[in-house]
């Protein structure tokens, strides 16, 4: 019972009918206290007139008959008196009108106690109405804003600034609201997503299908030399190799987008995870004529799933070789501090202009200067990605002719 009382109103309302209880007791009271003044002025003018007629006739019976009206008789007298009235017809099962005085203060106490109960009556309905057209306008309130909600209008708000189980409703309901608009929002993401995916996939394989198609028609419809078609058959698997590779990585992008990859995360040495990555690219980097150095403040070690870390550092360090001279360099350094864990990746490379300094992480985005023609804006997109699942962020700094700095950042909570 304790339960329902934290609701204001049930206080509110019980407290008002214990008022209203004591109020009309004390009418009651009263009003019995006027019918016994009434009584006692009726009894007091009956005996008055039978004593005074006694008294004409002998008024020393009238002396005796005086303590029996004030003290009262013994039941003897009372029933040899009941019977002599009797004997005119005078008893208990006589109408009240046969009664004058009885009859005029029976009937009035009548009429007050009906009026009594009318009054309160109606005070308890008033009450009735109003506390239930309190409730009824607040489900109403409710219901309006649950239809609202149905016609797609979410910025219906129900404020109580009350306690009670109204309050707890009101609450419920705008979280639910929220949850509704937020499903919302991600299925309408999805949805857009959804057609972003199918026009980049689209995009970015109609130039090697197209490749593909031309190189297929000259091997089928030309007479060419052996080492034509060896090289035609060459740019064919180049071109295989990129697509694989591009819808590999775009699927890879699509699960991250739609949180369906479970990382293995486990406490190990982040500086071994660099090392992995740096000898994963050991041919690029001879190739290249690059150096690649890592620099190591002591042993580091953060929870990470190895496979996914080491891809997106690869794709960094990978593009910081793309985009460096031959006989350039790069740097990647690791520190730990009471705040976080940083690994820094650094080139003196052709760097990146300005303007596509905010638009870099973006999927399919290949800057201005980029010289390299099989860049196609996917790999650091996938690392952003991939470093936000862990926890961490990703910025970078660079100047034309200078070269860039990446900063990966994994704050300690």
């Amino acid at each position: 019972m304790r339960r329902y009382f934290i609701n204001p109103e049930l206080r509110k309302s019980t407290a008002a009918l214990l008022i209203l209880n004591m109020f009309f007791m004390m009418v009651v009271l009263l009003n019995l206290k006027m019918y016994h003044y009434n009584l006692k002025q009726d009894y007091v003018r009956t005996f008055g007139a039978v004593t005074e007629r006694i008294s004409t006739y002998d008024p020393e019976i009238a002396r005796e008959i005086i303590p029996v009206i004030t003290a009262g008789a013994d039941e003897k007298e009372a029933q040899k008196g009941k019977y002599v009235l009797e004997q005119y017809g005078l008893s208990g099962k006589l109408e009240n009108k046969l009664f004058p005085y009885i009859n005029n203060s029976a009937h009035k106490e009548n009429l007050n106690v009906i009026l009594i109960f009318v009054v309160m009556g109606s005070i308890f309905l008033l009450m009735n109405y109003l506390q239930y057209s309190y409730f009824y306008d607040r489900i109403r309130r409710l219901n309006t804003g649950a239809k609202k909600i149905i016609d797609g209008d979410y910025d219906i708000s129900i404020s109580e600034d009350r306690e009670g189980d109204f309050s707890k409703l009101s609450t419920s309901f705008n979280s639910m609201r929220e949850i509704i608009r937020n499903n919302l929002q991600e299925l309408k993401k999805e949805k857009q997503f959804l057609v972003e995916l199918l026009s980049d996939i689209s995009h970015q394989l109609k130039t090697p299908l197209s490749s593909m198609i031309v190189y297929n028609d000259i091997l089928l419809n030309k007479q060419l030399s052996k080492e034509q078609s060896r090289n035609f058959l060459i740019d064919s698997r180049n071109q295989l190799y990129r697509m694989n590779w591009l819808i590999k990585s775009i699927l890879k992008l699509a699960r991250f987008d739609a949180r369906a990859i479970e990382f293995h995360r486990e406490s190990q040495s982040l500086n071994e995870t660099i090392k992995y990555s740096i000898e994963a690219l050991e041919e690029k980097i001879k190739s290249a004529g690059i150096q690649v150095k890592l620099h190591e403040n002591g042993k580091i070690m953060f929870s990470h799933d190895r496979h996914w870390l080491c891809e997106a550092l690869i794709n960094i360090i990978k593009n910081c070789v793309e985009h460096t001279q031959k006989g350039g360099r790069v740097d990647v350094c690791v520190v730990e501090n009471p705040i976080y864990k940083r690994i820094v990746i650094s080139d003196n490379g052709e760097g990146i202009d300005e303007k596509d300094l905010p638009n870099i992480f973006k999927r399919f985005y290949k800057a201005r200067t980029s010289k390299s023609s099989d860049s196609i804006g996917i790999g650091l997109a996938l690392s952003k990605s991939i470093l936000e699942a862990h926890g961490g962020s990703i910025n970078v700094q660079s100047k034309l002719g200078v070269g860039s700095t990446f900063r990966i950042t994994f704050l300690k909570y």
